[in-house]
């Protein structure tokens, strides 16, 4: 006689948390990154994907919307709505002309300046990541991201 098992997805207590499901983990550990960082960016006044927007435009320079969102990960329409409150700072530029698709975003010298008064602010939090993870272990996970980002944007 066989003994039949449950199966655990059927229990009513089950949760992702007792399976190893990829996002579950994964989004688990993007919140507790993020509250780590915004807990040290917020002396800056600005939250850590604003800087992380101000940041990609001040090395690319100005970029449409699209291309901003394509290389933060987002679909446009995320990117648009976290650019209104860059661009209600005066942190950003966000130009008229083109089509609504071509809208080129820009850096303003206010956002230059307070980029630059937040990068000791993500240096802080960088160092302190790398401290509580090691340093190998943060350049194997910054690896494993890297290819794991490179799968949202594969055809299948």
């Amino acid at each position: 006689m066989t003994a039949h098992v449950q199966n655990p997805l059927r229990r009513p207590d089950f949760t992702p948390a007792d399976s190893p499901c990829n996002l579950f983990y994964l989004r688990r550990a993007a919140r507790a990154v993020s509250r780590q960082y915004e807990a040290i960016m917020k002396a800056g006044g600005a939250h850590a994907p604003q800087f992380s927007v101000l940041f990609v435009l001040s090395v690319a320079g100005g970029l449409s919307i699209t291309e901003l969102a394509q290389k933060m990960g987002m679909d446009r329409s995320s990117m648009s709505r976290n650019l209104q409150p860059l661009q209600a700072q005066g942190l950003i530029t966000i130009g008229d002309e083109g089509t609504a698709r071509a809208r080129q975003v820009s850096l303003t010298s206010t956002g230059q300046t307070v980029l630059q008064e937040l990068l000791p602010l993500w240096r802080q939090a960088q160092s302190q990541f790398i401290a509580q993870l090691g340093e190998e272990d943060t350049a194997q996970l910054i690896a494993l991201l890297g290819r794991v980002a490179l799968m949202g944007s594969e055809e299948t």
